[in-house]
């Protein structure tokens, strides 16, 4: 009888030990998913920025082919002063939260002169992470007719 309860009594510490571990990896192991999902939501953001039509630029020599990772200044410019706007609020808090949430976008032009802009910006100030994607854009001037160099920059907010 002795013999039988110190065989149970073994055998119940060695599951013990083995729900214990178990648990510690399962836990690991959502933890490392709940990461890589905030990361790809950073990635499918800066992605939606940058298919937005509203900033994209167009070759009106060629039937308005959208030219690829290119940016009109403009058209940026353009949407930073009416998102920037408070009495535009509304369209920012129901159209763009829904697409972007709780994230910054801005671009900074580098060549050859320097500025930045501001598109989206709502952020939490209580945040547990931050995830910053930066992707080389190119700005194109329409005044100038000219390209330049910038970095759009998207950061979400947990």
């Amino acid at each position: 009888m002795f013999e039988t309860i110190a065989v149970l009594l073994i055998f119940f510490v060695l599951i013990g030990f083995g729900l214990i571990f178990y648990a510690r990896v399962a836990n690991t192991s959502v933890s490392d998913a709940s990461k890589e999902q905030f990361q790809l939501k950073a990635i499918q953001t800066a992605q939606l920025v940058s298919f937005l039509p509203e900033l994209q630029c167009t070759s009106s020599t060629s039937a308005n082919i959208v030219v690829d990772d290119c940016f009109d200044v403009l058209k940026v410019e353009a949407l930073s002063s009416i998102l920037n706007d408070s009495s535009n609020q509304k369209i920012k808090n129901e159209y763009y939260f829904d697409s972007f949430g709780f994230s910054k976008i801005h671009i900074k032009k580098i060549y050859p002169s320097v500025s930045e802009w501001t598109i989206y910006e709502r952020t939490k100030t209580n945040s547990r992470a931050l995830s910053s994607i930066k992707v080389p854009v190119s700005l194109y001037d329409a005044v100038s007719n000219s390209y330049g160099f910038g970095v759009l920059t998207v950061e979400v907010y947990d």
